[in-house]
């Protein structure tokens, strides 16, 4: 395994760092190393993130990044980096910034020249996408729709005509809602559910278009990552992409 000390961590700047969206085997090497090695780890909730770090033996402070911050924003961090620190920042699960908080963040950083590092890694949204199976250019991605129905339906309606993927994250209290929305607005559209991706409990659920909604058996917890194949886009080599079929009651793959 490679080592990065302190003198290879750049001073003055921030690292983007993505961890575990479940299985906490999922981080990099790189990202631990980082997070080992730069002087303070700025987290979405520090005691969320206090698992992973006891797991590896990560040592570094840590402190949560909303917390202290009110009139002035983040005049703290920058001080710190422009005096030769270092941080990272890491969301609850994934990746920073991508409907997940952070981007306000980074936008500051980049305002004030403070180099901005990305520590790329686990993603739920490029984890279902790999396991379609379908052709997934163009991919629109969504991420979080809105919690009111009407607006929901109006954000997915904006899209009607669009040829390719669309694809979503949405809470277990939301998800029965958003189906029905989809399959009243996309009705030929098929479906791909991943509910806790890489956790003990996954299940990935892919729904055709004759399905009844109503006959979809899936464990109501946790959280979800929808797409929604609009066009049967055909694949690179000419042929349909197809994932696994499923008859009217629904299929899943538990690991």
């Amino acid at each position: 395994m490679s080592q990065v000390s302190k003198s290879a961590v750049q001073q003055g700047s921030a690292y983007i760092v993505s961890t575990p969206i479940g299985n906490l085997g999922d981080i990099t090497i790189r990202a631990l190393e980082i997070l080992k090695n730069v002087d303070v780890v700025y987290c979405e909730n520090s005691s969320h993130s206090r698992r992973l770090f006891q797991t590896y033996e990560i040592q570094t402070k840590s402190r949560t990044l909303y917390k202290d911050f009110s009139e002035r924003p983040f005049e703290k961090i920058i001080e710190e980096l422009q005096s030769g620190g270092t941080l990272a920042l890491v969301s609850d699960a994934g990746t920073p910034g991508v409907s997940d908080p952070g981007s306000q963040l980074v936008r500051t950083l980049r305002e004030n020249r403070v180099p901005v590092i990305p520590i790329p890694g686990p993603s739920a949204l490029t984890a279902l996408l790999s396991v379609s199976g379908w052709q997934v250019q163009p991919c629109l991605f969504l991420g979080f729709l809105s919690e009111k129905k009407g607006k929901k339906r109006n954000q997915l309606l904006e899209w009607s005509s669009f040829q390719g993927v669309i694809a979503i994250f949405e809470s277990v209290h939301r998800m029965r809602d958003t189906l029905s929305a989809i399959r009243e607005i996309f009705p030929s559209a098929e479906i791909l559910i991943g509910r806790e991706l890489t956790k003990i409990h996954e299940e990935i659920l892919l729904v055709l278009p004759n399905t009844p909604l109503e006959t979809l058996k899936f464990a109501e917890k946790g959280e979800f990552a929808v797409l929604i194949r609009l066009g049967g886009k055909k694949m690179l080599n000419g042929c349909d992409g197809e994932a696994d079929t499923l008859d009217g009651e629904g299929k899943t793959y538990d690991h």
